[in-house]
């Protein structure tokens, strides 16, 4: 009992700490122990970083010392607590296990010689009859085919079926996926999250960290934004950071083509294969990805400057090599964005089950989420979305299946209905803002309820969570935007001159379409939608009309963060 009773011990501090930091350490270490959720202050001044660091990481370090096979004792304590079940209900569910691992080998083994018939198909029928007619056209632009999509299907998850379009079928395995494949490494569950607001403070989080001995004895891993950490030229010099988001997802999805074989059938046919690599290159040699993980691994602690000039200096991307780090990672750095937006933690493979999450400056959480789901679209933006979108049905109507033609359709529904609703053409029993007011201007601006918003544009018809599902798993958005790009490049429009004209708004367009789709499932009093029509300014020119979802309730969103860690 006198052992259980002894206070925490804290060797890591680098000085004796004064009570105040003591205090602080035994508190938080206390409230890792219960669980749930803590929150801790502490005056300015008082060492507050590198008390939560020597805190935090000496309980990491002490529950794995005590239990270092604690996943394996907790499932094993579990089926001892089953043991009051019935033989044939233990036995089912051991039966149902191994059912669900056979049928997820079957299923694997099938989606395999799916794809494969698929390429063989796409190759030879149906890129013959193509070629007689467009010659060499179709198969520059099949990678802009969407793949098969049914409604039916969207529980079951669909990676298989999506890819039959074109030219990923063959380029995915061999990009960034060839690591997964020649390279093992070790998976900790367990992990403590540290997440602040601004780059300068997660700086100061890392210079307290080398000051102990965590940042060698545990494996770090700091993420950062694409405009931190490119180490590309031609992309950092758009500055802007959505148009380096957009040009670097645009160089991953456009593969150049390096070296094709040819293969013989029993049958006598022959079929070519072409690999692909990244067409960023700081992303085609996957030998350089695994030095840079291997200098990441020797080196301890890196910061975002510390890992941009390791990129630089190997000559690979330091944004997509700390990202492949974060699974064999004790700690994990990061701004809040990464960690509170749920694209961003879908995008970075971030498990929260069961882990620690230390949120510095938290009085700033509620302001950070609700400016991040704030969602903004033009009625420019709009109608360069219906006009290209039109644009794409037609020149692929004949190809696309029953289901990506019904969905593309209600898209170009939905976006022409927020248009009528920013030129003012709804019907005025639908939308009436101003029956209770005579100002004139009110007819410019006013906002209204998520319900209110979606009554007004007459889509009584329309499953938004439906929708929102397909844009998400049918990558629309960079197929419809990538044929946009080849449409401008073939009127001889450069890249420069395209982005002056508007079109390098496009994809962001899009995006923000998609963002707002998605705020128009929240609930009804988490939000309000801003109606701003086009309104004639001082200068006699009229101002661009939009639409935006402003957020006033954040506990949806941090309810996600929040649940998987309890």
């Amino acid at each position: 009992m006198e052992e259980k009773k002894e206070p925490p011990q804290f060797p890591a501090f680098p000085f004796e700490p004064y009570q105040i930091q003591i205090d602080f350490m035994r508190a938080l270490y206390a409230a890792l122990n219960s669980g749930g959720v803590a929150m801790l202050e502490s005056p300015t001044g008082t060492g507050k970083t590198l008390s939560l660091i020597c805190s935090a990481l000496q309980w990491v370090v002490d529950r794995r010392q005590r239990s270092p096979n604690s996943d394996q004792i907790s499932k094993s304590n579990d089926d001892l607590a089953s043991n009051d079940e019935p033989d044939w209900m233990r036995d089912f569910v051991v039966e149902k296990k191994v059912l669900g691992k056979t049928k997820k080998k079957k299923k694997g083994s099938r989606s395999v010689k799916f794809t494969g018939v698929c390429r063989d198909l796409l190759g030879e029928e149906d890129g013959g009859e193509k070629e007689i007619r467009d010659g060499t056209e179709l198969s520059e632009e099949r990678e802009f085919l969407v793949g098969e999509y049914e409604s039916e299907d969207e529980g079951m998850g669909i990676g298989g079926l999506k890819r039959r379009g074109g030219v990923a079928l063959s380029s995915s395995s061999d990009g960034e996926d060839a690591d997964s494949v020649d390279e093992e490494e070790e998976v900790k569950d367990f992990k403590v999250y540290f997440c602040s607001r601004t780059h300068s403070q997660l700086s100061q989080f890392f210079k307290e960290l080398r000051r102990t001995v965590f940042a060698s004895e545990l494996n770090v891993v700091c993420l950062g934004s694409r405009k931190n950490l490119c180490i590309n030229e031609d992309v950092l010099k758009l500055g802007n950071s959505t148009r380096i988001n957009e040009r670097c997802l645009e160089l991953q999805k456009n593969k150049k083509q390096d070296t094709s074989k040819t293969k013989a059938l029993s049958d006598g046919r022959r079929i070519r294969r072409t690999k692909a690599s990244s067409g960023c290159p700081m992303l085609r040699k996957q030998r350089l990805q695994k030095e840079f993980r291997r200098e990441m691994s020797r080196n301890g602690a890196l910061d975002i400057e510390d890992l941009a000039q390791l990129g630089r200096k190997i000559g690979t991307c330091p944004y997509y090599g700390s990202r492949s780090m974060v699974s064999a990672a004790d700690l994990v750095i990061l701004p809040y964005q990464s960690l509170l937006l749920k694209s961003a933690r879908e995008s970075l493979g971030l498990n929260l089950k069961n882990c620690v999450i230390i949120i510095d400056e938290a009085h700033n959480l509620a302001d950070a989420l609700t400016s991040m789901y704030d969602s903004k679209i033009t009625l420019s933006q709009l109608e360069e979305v219906d006009n290209l979108l039109e644009l794409y049905l037609e020149r692929f109507k004949n190809l696309l299946g029953a289901g990506n033609r019904r969905y593309i359709q209600t898209l170009m529904v939905l976006t022409r209905a927020f248009v009528r609703v920013l030129r003012g053409e709804e019907h005025e029993s639908r939308l009436n803002p101003c029956r209770e007011s005579s100002r004139e201007m009110c007819s410019f601006d006013f906002s209204l309820s998520i319900n209110d918003f979606l009554f007004s544009l007459d889509i009584d018809n329309i499953n938004l969570v439906k929708l929102k599902h397909y844009m998400k798993e049918s990558n629309i958005i960079h197929k419809v935007t990538g044929y946009g790009v080849k449409l401008f490049n073939s009127q001889r429009v450069s890249v420069d001159d395209g982005e002056k004209s508007g079109f390098g708004s496009l994809l962001s367009g899009f995006q923000t379409l998609s963002n707002i789709l998605y705020s128009l499932t929240n609930n009804d009093g988490d939000g309000r939608m801003i109606v701003s029509r086009r309104k004639p300014t001082c200068s006699g020119q009229q101002e661009e009309g939009y639409l935006k979802y402003v957020m006033l309730a954040g506990e949806k969103i941090f309810s996600e963060v929040l649940l998987p860690v309890l």
